[in-house]
């Protein structure tokens, strides 16, 4: 698809600046960069294809020409405290749950914090990156990657978690910039709402393993299992461990994965 196709698709959004390109290693990095210089907010970085695309923990993030979505947003927060804003990943995979539910009526959870799931599948994945001059919150640059076609899926013993995409879950075809444009929608809707009670209510609506045995990672190897509750209006996750005892865990680089 072109790029006057994608621009005539998001033409009744209030989208400050749009950047495409056909290929390029990292939306995210162009969007970082961009912010550097001076982008507006909600300015808008797309590619077709993302040679070294990137997710959390460092993974890269697979996505071949003409099969999904690749984009990236700055975002200027006129006010915000540190403390929110590891919420903006979670504001990412809300936006994309909203998208699939009105416009193709599919039912996608949130995997804690950020991954979107189509049974059980992950299609979708966020990442947050944070601009800083001298302590100072610049600007936060939301990036995520959508599998839409087929050939997005990456095979199962290439990732940690087993994938989808939106073309397999619905059984036909869709229009890439059609879905874009729905999500930017529901993102920009929900970005002047976070950390509300609405915000957070329609996060946990969502969220996927509720009331099942999980088990969260972290970096160094320590694991904890336990009933997933919930999350916090803070945005941690809620687990029972197996003394009964309750404990919250922040939003950060944690793997969560069901047990059954």
């Amino acid at each position: 698809m072109s790029e006057t196709q994608l621009l005539e698709a998001l033409r009744n959004l209030p989208i400050a600046a749009v950047r495409f390109y056909a290929e390029t290693g990292s939306t995210n990095q162009e969007a970082l960069d961009w912010a550097a210089q001076g982008a507006p907010d909600s300015a808008l970085v797309v590619a077709d294809h993302q040679t070294a695309g990137r997710g959390r923990f460092g993974r890269r993030w697979f996505t071949p020409a003409g099969a999904a979505l690749a984009f990236s947003m700055v975002l200027r927060p006129l006010q915000i405290s540190t403390d929110k804003v590891p919420l903006y990943s979670p504001l990412g995979a809300l936006s994309v749950a909203q998208a699939l539910e009105n416009a193709y009526h599919l039912r996608p959870q949130i995997k804690w914090p950020n991954d979107v799931l189509l049974k059980n599948r992950k299609v979708c994945g966020v990442l947050a990156e944070a601009l800083w001059q001298d302590n100072v919150l610049q600007a936060i640059v939301l990036g995520i990657g959508i599998n839409v076609a087929p050939s997005s899926v990456p095979p199962d013993e290439q990732v940690l978690f087993p994938a989808t995409c939106v073309e397999a879950a619905l059984g036909r075809t869709i229009n890439r910039w059609g879905l874009l444009a729905e999500v930017l929608k529901a993102l920009l809707e929900w970005r002047d709402q976070i950390a509300s009670p609405a915000f957070l209510e329609a996060w946990q609506k969502r969220l996927a393993f509720v009331d099942q045995l999980v088990r969260l990672e972290n970096p160094g190897g320590e694991t904890f299992e336990g009933r997933l509750i919930g999350i916090h209006a803070n945005g941690h996750l809620r687990l029972q461990l197996d003394d009964g005892s309750e404990r919250a865990f922040s939003i950060g680089d944690l793997k969560l994965r069901p047990l059954s």
